[in-house]
This record gives structure tokens, sequence and C-alpha cells, in this order.
């Protein structure tokens, strides 16, 4: 209840739960539909994880196995936590969509409780934000990243990115608050390869900080520069570049205006899916966070410290954007609509409707006249509630199909697996049923997944 800051004159009992009841609605209908639409099977990539669990179980297990590469990816701290649910659990998927929404849950908090904290300094309520924020950090149209346990990696990444930024932009520098920067950011790039944007932007973050003495920041930029550069180095420690969409690397400078596209389209694709409408929204958000920093630098000083990390967050975003379109443009733009990427570009839209409730509260005191500020006032909120009727209404269609559909398709595979003969099955769970079966044989020597019990699922 803290987090909603309602206890303003004008807001009874009555306002405060109403509140309260929407900010918890959107994380509600999402525990009901992944509890409703999982399926507890090994789908896609995670067939490339069993082989890696059967070494787990017969105690063969190195730390080169955990470093190893996956794609572009090395998925150190995301394998761990596997590991150690499968052990627990009998490979049970649930235990990773469970902690899957802890992370989304924990993203959510921080980021609102820094969009308090902006709005405290600017002596603004804000009291929307809070169900506004929700509607995005649980929206349904992040589809696979909901039922399908092996996408931990993406909240991972994006909770330890959002956490070190805040860690090394607080007021007053000191050696712990680096510590646990420097730590959210190994967490970050040992979960997901986009991780590697966060130590040039938390160099940017720990620049703008207060220091006691001139001296003391050189050391804490010096050994920020050091560590990034030895977090690199063992990234890139044997390293395979490689296109996963089979163009060469080089595909996305010689389609610039493809690429670009890639990138706007991924931005937009956090408020709806569909592929012209993501390219216009993407355009949409460049703007607007463009407006963002902009005011932040020239108007808001008083409160750039409280709002640094969400505008370095939503520089992440851009990032992301960039560093995943150099490898899937190859695909082709429409790639970038895909569900799983919208936990990404979340994050500069939590940065512009923090900025947004900020300027619809302070619209009286920018404008020149009455009148100017009605028309401001009015075009904000149209801004505010198409983008939010989107998210809650397509993007939400959008996603629930997809939920469905992924039940459909995986639980009779589920049951065929305990058989293991229907190719056409088998290939809905991987591409190839031939390795499919060799990963059977590992789950059923353990008696996980599906051989926990030999009773078919209902």
């Amino acid at each position: 209840m803290r987090f909603l800051d309602l206890k303003k004159k004008g807001f009874g009992p009555l306002s405060r739960a109403l509140f309260f009841a929407l900010a918890l609605l959107p994380l509600v209908l999402l525990i009901v539909n992944v509890i409703r639409f999982c399926v507890d099977v090994p789908f896609w990539d995670q067939w490339n994880f069993v082989p890696l669990l059967g070494k787990s179980f017969e105690g063969e297990i190195s730390f080169l196995d955990l470093w190893a590469l996956h794609n572009e990816h090395r998925l150190f701290f995301p394998r761990l936590i596997m590991l150690g649910f499968a052990h627990l659990s009998g490979y049970d998927i649930s235990w990773e969509l469970a902690l899957t929404i802890v992370l989304a849950a924990a993203i959510f908090v921080l980021v609102l409780r820094r969009a308090r904290k902006v709005f405290s300094l600017l002596g603004l309520q804000g009291f929307w934000i809070a169900p506004a924020l929700s509607l995005l950090a649980f929206s349904l149209h992040q589809g696979e990243n909901w039922v399908w346990g092996w996408q931990i990696q993406v909240f991972l990444n994006v909770l330890a990115v959002a956490a070190g930024l805040l860690f090394l932009t607080s007021p007053g520098f000191n050696w712990g608050k680096f510590f646990g920067g420097a730590v959210c950011g190994v967490v970050a790039t040992y979960s997901f390869a986009n991780g590697l944007a966060y130590w040039p932007l938390a160099l940017l973050g720990l620049a703008g900080g207060a220091y006691s003495g001139l001296r003391k920041k050189k050391k804490a930029l010096t050994a920020w520069v050091s560590l990034t550069a030895l977090v690199y180095v063992s990234y890139f420690f044997r390293f395979r570049p490689g296109s996963p969409s089979g163009e060469p690397m080089h595909y996305f400078a010689t389609h610039p205006l493809e690429y670009v596209q890639y990138i706007l389209k991924y931005l937009g694709a956090a408020i709806i899916t569909y592929q012209k409408y993501a390219l216009y929204f993407g355009l949409l958000c460049l703007i607007l966070f463009g407006w963002t920093v902009r005011s932040f630098l020239r108007r808001y000083r008083n409160a750039l410290t409280a709002m640094s990390p969400l505008l370095l967050m939503g520089t992440y975003s851009l990032a992301c954007a960039a560093l995943t379109g150099i490898g899937r443009v190859g695909f082709g733009a429409m790639q970038a609509t895909s569900y799983r990427y919208v936990t990404f570009s979340n994050l500069i839209w939590f940065a512009i409707l923090v900025f947004l409730a900020v300027q619809l509260g302070d619209v009286g005191t920018a404008a020149k006249s009455k009148r100017a500020a009605r028309v401001k006032r009015i075009a904000l909120g149209a801004i505010i509630i198409i983008t939010l009727v989107l998210v809650g209404r397509t993007s939400y269609r959008v996603g629930y199909r997809m939920l469905k559909s992924y039940h459909g398709r995986l639980l009779p595979a589920r049951t065929e697996l305990l058989r293991g003969e229907n190719d056409e099955l088998l290939r809905r769970l991987y591409i190839d049923p031939g390795y499919v079966r060799e990963g059977r044989e590992v789950l059923k020597k353990h008696s996980l997944s599906v051989f926990r019990s030999t009773t078919p699922p209902q």
C-alpha cells in the first residue's frame, strides 16, 4: 500500500483500495493464465539443456559446462538456477515459471519505488502510475516469457540491470554500492548477452554521481573501466561469432533501413505487436524518450538524480534493440515484434510513463496560459490513454491467444513424449525428433519431467 502514494487529501479508503486493486489486477490475471496454460514439458532450447541436466545427476558437470555459449549468450546464472530447481523438483517447469513471476514483480517494485521518489521531489502525486506500470510489467503479450521456463534468463537480466543502476546512481558514493552494482552487472551479463550494454551505461551513472573528492571519483571510474575490460575479455574468450539468421554478421550495416525498422518495431512492440503500428509506436517512443531526457536535463534538475536510473534503463532498451538487431535483422524486421523481447523494451516505456505523469501533474506551471495548459493536458491525456488502452486491449488479447495456442500445441506433445513415437508431435517440442528422443532417455533414466509419474496429463 505504501507504494501507491494515495494518502493525500481527497483520496479516501475507497479510492486507495480501488487503485491498489487496479495495480494488482494485471498480476492476478497473469498468475491465473500461467497456471491455466503452462505445460510441464521441456520446450525448444530446453532440450539443449537436458544433456547438461543429465551430467549434473551423474556428477560429471564442470564449470566449463556452465560457462559454455548458447548462441551468443553465456547462461551461467540461469543454468545454475535451473539445475538447482530440477534437482529439487524433478524438473518441474512450474518452479521456473513461479520464479519468473517473482522476478517480474521485483522489477515492478523497483521501478515503482523510483517513480514515487521522482514525484516526491517534484511535489506531485502521480497516483495512477502504479496501475499503469503494472499493466506493462505483467502484460500477457510477453508471451512465451511467462510459460517457457527457459526465459528465466530474460527477467534475471532485466532485474539485475535495474537493481545495478539503482545502486550506482543512488546519492552519496560508497564502495558497497559500487560492489552491488558490479555484482548485478556480472549477473546480468552472464544471464543474457544484452548485459554487455550495462557496463558503459553504468559508467555514465557513476560519472554523474556525487563524490567526497575528485580522487575518489577517479578511483571509482578507473576501477569500473578495469572491471568492464575484465568482464568483456572473459565473455569473449573463445567466443564464436555467428548470426542465427544465417546472414553474415555485417548484414545490418548493408541493410540500414531494415535495421532501423527492426529497432523501431522492437521498441513499439511493448505497446502493440502488429507490424505497421509497432513501427509507428517505436518512432513515438524515441520522440517521447528524447523529450524526457531533454526536459529533465533542462527543467527538472532537482529530480534528475532520482530519474537518472530510469533514463539509463530506457537507454538500455535502446541498446538491447540495437544489439538484437545486429544478429537477428537477417530474419526480417518483423522478427523484432517477437513476444520475448517485450520485457526488454518495457524499460523505456516505464521511463516514458513516469515522465508523462510528471508532465501531466506539472502542466499548469509549464503552460503560458490556461488555454495552453488545457490543450497540453488533453494531448498528454490522449497519449497516455491510447497507450494504456492498446496495452490493455490489443496486446493482452494477442498475448492470451498466444498462451492458449502454446498450451494447445504442447499438451498433446507432452503426452506423446511418454511414448516417443510420433515425429509430428515431438517436432512441436523441438525441430529434431531424434534429438528429443535422446533427451527423453535422459529424463526417463533420472525420473525427470513427464517421467516423475507415468500418468498422462489430463
